[in-house]
This record gives structure tokens, sequence and C-alpha cells, in this order.
């Protein structure tokens, strides 16, 4: 008796076991690496159900450091601290922005191409700035309005060290348009068979400038050296074609910045 009740026992463990075997765990999904926070796009673009009015906090979560401003172009400690990013892994339109007065998670964070971060923010599309500076004054009727787009005063978490975003190859013809050379603001591209108007200028602050015009185009966008020296300006003179990797900056109209010599390619 004892023995068959023994056998009975043994057989329902073993097919308790057949059972507990034949269930396979739920394997969680990978995570994101983004985070689950809004993107940038999401914020920015006009045309999203997402987009945030200006003046309201918004969350961003991963999004990678493009460039951070550390020239002083105008040597004057006016013109450094900048702060560009950019969707993790993005170049859809809308993907970057600049950071206005930023402060950072840990207080000593010194970010670098390439960080990825979180922040809190507020988003702002300031067609004014101070008293002085109007975007819009003096505009042909009926033009798009015209105005910076910033996160301002964000807390930014580190996130973790990643790679520089690879740019984006965009048309030059975007920036005869505000509402089209608008998606790029913030964002790491570049133009091809960008040609020089003029020579490269050197204005009365310290800042080198020159326009840059494509097949047929009228010159709507400038080749500026906001993220570095530009000290061989003399060899960009007039007529110049290259292919130009920048960031897209925008102060009454579009710039483009190079960060280093490598992104100015002069067509031989």
């Amino acid at each position: 008796m004892r023995t068959a009740v023994a056998s009975a026992v043994v057989i329902l463990l073993l097919s308790a076991c057949q059972t507990i075997e034949g269930d396979q765990p739920t394997t969680p999904g990978v995570p994101d690496p983004a985070g689950t926070g809004n993107r940038i796009r999401e914020i920015g673009d006009p045309s999203a159900d997402t987009h945030a009015e200006p003046n309201t906090n918004v969350a961003v979560s991963g999004v990678t450091v493009v460039a951070v401003d550390n020239y002083d172009e105008t040597s004057d400690g006016k013109s450094r601290g900048s702060i560009y990013v950019q969707d993790l892994n993005s170049t859809e339109p809308y993907s970057g922005i600049g950071l206005f007065s930023p402060t950072f998670v840990p207080s000593d964070l010194k970010v670098a191409p390439g960080d990825v971060l979180d922040m809190r923010g507020e988003y702002q599309e300031n067609d004014k700035i101070g008293t002085t500076v109007d975007f819009n004054k003096g505009l042909p009727a009926g033009s798009p309005r015209q105005y910076l787009p910033q996160i301002a005063s964000p807390t930014a978490t580190f996130r973790f060290e990643g790679e520089q975003p690879k740019p984006t190859v965009i048309d030059l013809e975007d920036f005869n348009d505000f509402d089209k050379g608008r998606k790029w603001i913030g964002m790491l591209v570049t133009v091809k068979n960008a040609k020089l108007t003029e020579g490269l200028y050197l204005g009365k602050s310290g800042r080198h400038t020159g326009s840059l015009i494509g097949t047929g185009q009228t010159a709507k966008l400038t080749m500026s050296n906001e993220l570095m020296p530009l000290d061989n300006a003399d060899e960009f003179p007039a007529g110049t074609t290259m292919t130009l990797t920048g960031v897209v900056t925008y102060f009454f109209n579009f710039h483009i910045a190079p960060r280093t010599a490598e992104d100015i390619v002069v067509a031989k």
C-alpha cells in the first residue's frame, strides 16, 4: 500500500516538474536607452500633437550633447557657454535645440559632446531678446514668425557617455524659408556645394562670418566661427565652394557653425 502511494506521489511530482519546465519565463523588453520622457522633436515640431506651448515646463530624456561652446570669439566673455543637444540617434527634423543657463546633477558635471542627458526646463520660442532684439522687426508683411527655440534653465542629469551624433545631410535651400530652416536649429548637419558669396568677414565683434549660397540661390545662410577659431579666414575667399558640417544656430538669420577644421572640406 505504501509503495503504491509513494509511486503516486512520484508521478504527481514529475508531472508538476514537467509543467514548471514547460512554462517559459517572461523576458522583459530591452529598456530604451533614451528613457521614457519626451523627445525634443515631439515638443518642438509645431505640427505635432505633442508640441509644447511656449513658456511651459517640459521633461526630455535621452538627448545627446552635440556641441559645447567654449570658444569666446568676441573676447568679451559673452559669446561662450551655449550647449546644443539632439535626440539620441535621431536625424529627424526638430530633433535639436539649444540650452540656456543649464544646471547639472551632479553640480560639478562637465558635459562633453556625446554625453547623453535627461533634463527638465522651460520650453521657449523667443522672438525678442531684451528690449533691443526683435527678430521680426522690419520683415515683409506675411512673413512667417521668426524665433529662437530654447530650453531655458534646465536641470540636466547625466544618463551615460555615448557617441557624437552623425550629421544629417540637408538641402541648402531649406534656409531660404524660416519654417524650413527652423527644423534644423540645434542639430548637426552637412550641406554640400555651398559657395561663399564673399570672403569670410571679420566683424567689429571679432566674429568671422560669410554668406553661403547654392546653385541659383540668394544668400540666406551664414558660416560663422561661433564654436572654433578661424585664424585662417583669408584662405576662404569669395567663390570658395565647400562641404560644410556644423551646428545650425539662429540669430536674425541661420548660421552653420563648424566645430573643428575637419568640418570644412573645400572643393578642389
